[in-house]
């Protein structure tokens, strides 16, 4: 498969929409043309990723933090970054990333982070964003309702909350005339023609609104397809950072155990005294200090996240939460298995797919 087609089936799961307005997400280096052999799936762009994909013979990698983050001032290649760059060209490797799209995205980072700490009755710990929404009138005659039906379903058409294919629909009477030039599906040119027809409304995500349309003028009987599009002031689902949400009893020393387990990792650093029975946690992968008081404000008694410095700690005291340091990496690193499987979905399983374990950030303990 080529890349872009590779990359246009993943950003299916990740859309671009939900790229935050400081990051840089996407394909880094390499021609989106290149038919590709092989992936290799890792958090990060090292050496040993690099050469682990020219000995495998993966002309692809994908991560989740970006190669390149902040516009690069040279490329001198007695560098690390230069160095690795000339390498990757040299071996015609393709970089792709995606940040704070896979951070956001349902089946995410968050979810899953949510997912394995067994959260119930989860919502987003600070909403970024939410789907626009628009109001789809379509009038179709009786008989052709059901092929309409199909369409809205098939372009992912009605969806409110947790449930699908969400519509409605008033019977009536349709009125034309068609005029010279026409080809009529009923009627007669210069005739008023009246039809049993009925009007079937649903909700689109404006995003989708393009295609639903011409899904439904697809199945549509008419030459010309009369409807009607309403700018609605409901919101959609809302993306944003971190998850908070209840868990099954426990205490403080259980959860830091099952932490160390769940995120694989060696050690843990807890700030903050013992709560007594906790049944509340807010969870982020990565950096997610900015979301401390967000997750005070939303009763979470342990907040679980990465890259909490002093007077992140400090802050959350005086916020009344306890904080888990699972770590940058290990708070992520549980989105790789998902981003396997949403790629070998977007390949068809027809070519190799690898994820690289690296702990490069990771330090031995003494």
């Amino acid at each position: 498969m080529k890349a872009l087609d590779i990359v246009s089936k993943f950003e299916q799961w990740v859309p671009l929409n939900l790229v935050d307005s400081w990051d840089n997400t996407g394909l880094q280096i390499g021609d989106p043309e290149q038919l590709i052999k092989g992936i290799i799936i890792s958090m990060d762009v090292t050496e040993d990723v690099v050469e682990e994909a020219i000995r495998e013979q993966c002309n692809m990698i994908v991560t989740h933090h970006p190669f390149i983050f902040r516009p690069m001032d040279n490329l001198v290649l007695n560098t690390y970054k230069g160095r690795l760059i000339k390498r990757i060209i040299s071996n015609d490797i393709l970089i792709y990333n995606a940040h704070t799209n896979l951070d956001l995205a349902v089946e995410g980072i968050n979810d899953q982070l949510a997912l394995i700490f067994g959260m119930k009755n989860t919502e987003t710990l600070s909403e970024l964003s939410s789907e626009e929404l628009v109001k789809v009138a379509v009038y179709v005659p009786e008989t052709h309702q059901n092929k309409i039906l199909e369409a809205l379903s098939e372009s992912d058409a009605g969806h409110i909350g947790n449930y699908s294919e969400c519509s409605f629909t008033v019977r009536g009477t349709g009125r034309f005339k068609p005029q010279a030039g026409s080809n009529p599906f009923l009627g007669s040119t210069g005739r008023l023609e009246s039809v049993a027809e009925v009007r079937i409304e649903t909700i689109v995500k404006k995003d989708l609104l393009q295609r639903t349309m011409d899904m439904i003028k697809e199945e549509h009987p008419y030459e010309e397809v009369a409807f009607d599009i309403f700018p609605i002031l409901n919101k959609g689902k809302g993306f944003g950072y971190g998850r908070v949400g209840n868990i099954e009893d426990c205490t403080l020393k259980e959860l830091a155990e099952s932490t160390k387990a769940l995120l694989n990792l060696d050690e843990i650093r807890v700030y903050g005294s013992d709560k007594g029975i906790i049944n509340r946690i807010a969870v982020c992968g990565g950096a997610g200090s900015d979301f401390i008081r967000d997750a005070a404000r939303k009763g979470a008694q342990v907040y679980i996240t990465g890259d909490i410095k002093y007077h992140d700690a400090q802050l959350a005291y005086e916020e009344g939460i306890v904080i888990i340091d699972g770590t940058h990496y290990g708070t992520e690193s549980i989105i790789l298995p998902v981003m396997e499987r949403k790629l070998v979905e977007s390949t068809h399983n027809s070519i190799k797919i690898k994820i690289h374990e690296d702990r490069s950030f990771h330090f031995a303990c003494y």
